[in-house]
């Protein structure tokens, strides 16, 4: 082997492994696209984040966040303040889940069937909230009114104690509590009675507020279905991956199944 063959074999070897090289480098940057535009379809799909959200929402947890800036939710500091039933909560989140779901974003709704749906929503939610309103909104325990009585007497005492002192006159706090005890002593079972049902109303007060937010979010859901647009989505990304796969995707491509330019329908 002469010397010109030699150095004719060296750069063939140079160049061959030159484009192993770039078809391993184009392999693997197709490989993270596919799993990029894998991962970004099924996040567009997923709605488990949104039920998520509205349970905690029906449970009133309170969303915290860490020094580090990471986020969980947290149970209601006091759980008398909750308003729903866990049997309530049980029976929105399933309804919840018939409206919130892969099959409605992937559907092809008009504006006439999106304005049914809601109506038909808004219609079920309501009424099912006026016919288990008594099982659906939480009412003080028995325990829980006697600490709120309780709290109500007290509350009473110092007031009458604070008059006094206002006048000039020194009052007994055990005197007045024992004189407000045997005012309601006949009465304690109805005064009970009546604070279950004041926090009962309270409850039901807070129900405009809740209905209008779980309402906010099955219609953002039904948009997203408004003439297929999210299958349409879907479809664009399909067919990028697919040209990208197989490396033949040039910018008349991209342009061509988008309508000019690679990121024009997500202005749309």
């Amino acid at each position: 082997m002469n010397e010109e063959e030699y150095i004719s074999m060296s750069q063939q070897a140079q160049l061959a492994g030159a484009v192993t090289e770039q078809n391993q480098r184009l392999a693997s940057n197709q490989y993270y696209l596919a799993e990029a535009e894998k991962n970004l379809i099924e996040a567009q799909l997923e709605v488990d984040e949104t039920l998520s959200y509205i349970y905690h929402l029906l449970r009133q947890d309170v969303l915290v966040f860490d020094n580090e800036g990471n986020s969980s939710w947290k149970p209601i500091p006091n759980s008398k303040d909750r308003i729903l039933t866990d049997y309530a909560i049980d029976s929105l989140m399933k309804l919840m889940r018939s409206y919130i779901n892969k099959e409605t974003l992937l559907s092809n709704f008009d504006e006439k069937k999106v304005r049914r749906r809601m109506l038909e929503f808004s219609l079920a939610l309501n009424a099912n909230m006026f016919m288990k309103y008594e099982l659906y909104f939480r009412t003080p325990s028995f325990e829980e009114c006697k600490e709120i009585l309780r709290e109500r007497i007290e509350e009473q005492v110092k007031r009458k104690l604070f008059a006094g002192e206002m006048v000039g006159i020194n009052l007994d706090k055990e005197k007045i509590r024992k004189e407000l005890l045997t005012q309601i002593e006949k009465r304690i079972e109805y005064e009970l009675e009546k604070i279950k049902e004041e926090r009962r109303k309270q409850n039901l007060r807070e129900y405009e507020l809740l209905f209008v937010e779980i309402k906010s979010i099955v219609e953002a859901i039904h948009e997203r279905a408004y003439r297929g647009e999210e299958r349409s989505s879907l479809r664009r990304h399909a067919y990028i991956a697919q040209l990208t796969g197989t490396g033949n995707m040039n910018q008349a491509d991209v342009e061509a199944s988008t309508g000019g330019g690679p990121f024009k329908w997500l202005k749309k």
